[in-house]
């Protein structure tokens, strides 16, 4: 029988025509719905790779066997009086009828589609079907976007798109952004849009995907109401990767339109355009964001590399003139780690923050960049002005309200931070650093509502719930004591908090401990020590560091202490010179309630001018104190019994320093350390101080008792 005869009555042509067929609908059917299932480029050429493999062998099996009645058998094994071959023909006909129906409804319908061009120019986006009467939105969160390039690598570029979205919507002064540690916080977790809204505390979510190869690149981008789950907006692009700043405004516009956006006169989505710049600038600019957020190892050093990769591409670009200053700032040395010398990186971030204002004044990141610079060398005024314009620009932006909230404290504007870090915690619930600060804040300056509010909204954070603990132990001495039996029969040596509560509670210092949870080799004892007027043992640590280790601010400010304290008046105010040159620092560095407070030091400044008789001098500072410590009796009333009681001392009233001192025993704020204070221990002489830290040593002891250990040394 000629061959083609044969292989019609085996069916091997039916079958071939057939499987090329479905073949063809399955590449179609997948380049339609691949990008939005959200599946890589490759999916397409694997399924065409697929279909071109699995022909021969379809047409071997077509020709090698046959379907009987009673399943496959070699074609060799079958009566041909008995094959059904031509039964099986009939019913492969119909298949290759049914597939070329569909067929031709894909190429029909692809005629009546509009191309790739006029997508771009005329598609209309799928609005809605919102209920109707919705009055507008106040809020949302914009979720990275997923890279969809199939190359792991290009995550750095989706994310960046979305980062760059938020920061444009952020800048509309009614349109509550929430912040991107909190939005990415929910990157690769499959939650429904309902409990996202709820836990980033808004009314409207934007997702989406990227779809980068080549030079071409497709966003596609959704915005859900969260109420309802219905989609208020969404749009897919098309485009040039040159085009890319063009479509991020469109995407920015059509939300503000979606949301029914109120703006102030004169604003607008126009208002909040993307820089442009070129793409080799860009994709280095978005690569150093990545790095830079990512927190990884060497990541700051990876970021600033790619920020001057993007300013050497485009000496114009604001925004990584402004990352290139964030990321020298945050690489600065200080006392605990080691980086940029500080006076370099001052002068690298001053200059990149110059020319970034000197591109972009309205850039608000540039101006938080400015304000950190200013808050470090203690020019707290001219801060506030750079975080104002910030937040001016940028009313969402977390990073200018964290250090608002920061500053205002320095100066005693306790209630306004206190409303500041609120509102960060609001658009940034899922940030670790803000929560931070918020506990910190509400334990060192104690206000019921405020201290209840923010352990409500940071519990899911280690630290934050650790400070609340922690407060909480250090005034409950039966857990206290608890918690120092457990150690002691556990034999655990190195948790901080045992060796607080050792040094605080005991007046013991743990060498084993320090050493173990010291964050620099001996600069936890120096402290210890000169905190129990051992003040000896203390300078002998501290001369046996290197002189760069001295000179950081902190530890020449604790040795300025010890000065005082011993009556060195001449090498207390110079160590307080090399900290911090000339200038006479009030607010503090550190908390204001703290030993090493910049406002503590200025008094011990003011009494040892005292002392050497520069008394003009002693009565300027001492009116700023004045006027610091009567801010903050106006916005709390614990955490600065301390300068207040010091400076009572200092103004000759030693009732009211001795009132303010009983109060803060009362409370259980006072510290037995405290009676070795340079300008406190002038009162040893007082009955009132003797029998208060009398009492405090009796309670100690008897702790110690409790635990079986002898009274303390005094």
């Amino acid at each position: 029988m000629p061959l083609f005869e044969e292989l019609k009555r085996r069916n091997v042509i039916r079958v071939g025509a057939a499987y090329l067929l479905f073949a063809w609908v399955a590449i179609q059917v997948t380049d339609t719905v691949a990008p939005a299932l959200g599946l890589p480029d490759w999916t397409l050429a694997l399924v065409t790779w697929i279909s071109i493999i699995g022909f021969p062998i379809v047409v071997f099996f077509a020709w090698a066997f046959e379907l009987t009645p009673e399943g496959i058998k070699a074609e060799k094994d079958v009566d041909r009086s008995a094959s059904v071959t031509a039964e099986t023909g009939r019913k492969i006909n119909y298949v290759v009828i049914a597939l070329l129906v569909v067929a031709i409804v894909i190429l029909v319908a692809r005629d009546f589609a509009p191309d790739e061009d006029e997508a771009e120019t005329a598609s209309e986006p799928v609005v809605s079907q919102a209920p109707a009467g919705q009055q507008g939105f106040t809020s949302i969160g914009v979720l990275p976007f997923v890279n969809m390039s199939g190359d792991p690598a290009q995550e750095y570029f989706s994310d960046g798109i979305s980062e760059e979205l938020l920061n444009a919507l952020a800048k509309l002064k009614h349109l509550q952004v929430a912040a991107r540690t909190s939005s990415f916080a929910f990157k690769g977790q499959n939650q429904a849009i309902k409990d996202i809204g709820r836990q980033l505390n808004v009314d409207t979510v934007l997702e989406g995907s990227v779809r980068k190869s080549g030079t071409k690149i497709r966003i596609t981008a959704q915005l859900i109401d969260v109420d309802n789950g219905y989609h208020l907006w969404s749009e897919t692009y098309d485009r040039e990767l040159n085009d890319i700043f063009a479509v991020q405004d469109e995407i920015t516009a059509a939300i503000v339109d979606a949301l029914l956006l109120h703006l102030d006169p004169g604003e607008s989505a126009e208002s909040v355009k993307t820089e442009a710049t070129n793409m080799t600038a860009y994709d280095a600019y978005l690569q150093g964001r990545h790095q830079f957020n990512s927190l990884e190892p060497g990541a700051f050093r990876d970021a600033l590399q790619s920020f001057r990769a993007a300013t050497d591409a485009d000496p114009n670009f604001a925004a990584a003139w402004a990352a290139r200053a964030t990321t020298v700032i945050a690489m600065r040395e200080d006392a605990f780690r080691e980086g940029i010398p500080r006076e370099e990186s001052i002068l690298l971030a001053s200059t990149a923050i110059e020319r970034a204002l000197a591109i972009d004044p309205g850039l608000a990141e540039a101006y938080v960049a400015q304000a950190t610079l200013l808050a470090d060398s203690f020019q707290f005024e001219e801060a506030l002005k750079s975080l104002n314009k910030a937040l001016e620009i940028n009313p969402s932006l977390v990073d200018a309200l964290r250090l608002n909230a920061r500053i205002l404290s320095r100066f005693g504007r306790i209630r306004e931070a206190q409303q500041e870090i609120l509102k960060a915690l609001r658009l940034d619930p899922h940030n670790q650093i803000t929560a931070i600060l918020a506990a910190n804040l509400a334990d060192e300056y104690y206000e019921p509502e405020f201290f209840a509010t923010v352990e409500r909204s940071t519990m899911q954070f280690d630290r934050p719930r650790q400070i609340f603990e922690e407060s909480r132990l250090f005034d409950d001495r039966e857990a206290a004591l608890a918690l120092l039996r457990k150690a002691a029969d556990s034999g655990d040596t190195v948790d901080p908090i045992v060796a607080r509560l050792q040094f605080r509670m005991l007046k013991e210092i743990n060498h084993e401990v320090i050493n173990k949870v010291g964050r620099t080799e001996g600069m936890l004892l120096m402290w210890l020590y000169a905190g129990s007027g051992r003040w000896q043992e203390a300078e002998a640590i501290y001369n046996n560091w290197p002189e760069r280790v001295q000179e950081f601010p902190l530890n020449l400010e604790e040795i300025s202490i010890m000065y005082a304290s011993q009556g060195k008046c001449e090498l207390s105010l110079e160590a307080l010179r090399k900290a911090h040159g000339s200038d006479v620092k009030i607010y503090g560095e550190i908390s204001p309630n703290a030993g090493r407070s910049n406002s503590n030091l200025a008094l011990n400044r003011v009494h040892c001018l005292r002392q050497l008789q520069r008394l003009d001098e002693a009565d300027e500072i001492l009116a700023r104190v004045r006027n610091y410590v009567g801010t903050l009796r106006q916005n709390t009333v614990y955490g600065f019994y301390m300068i207040d009681a010091k400076l009572h001392v200092l103004d000759g009233d030693i009732e009211g320093a001795l009132d303010i001192l009983e109060a803060a025993e009362k409370r259980g704020e006072i510290e037995w350390t405290e009676r070795y204070d340079p300008i406190l221990r002038t009162l040893s002489g007082e009955p009132r101080f003797v029998a208060l830290f009398q009492r405090i040593d009796d309670d100690i002891d008897a702790m110690r008792a409790e635990l079986g250990l002898p009274p303390a040394l005094r």
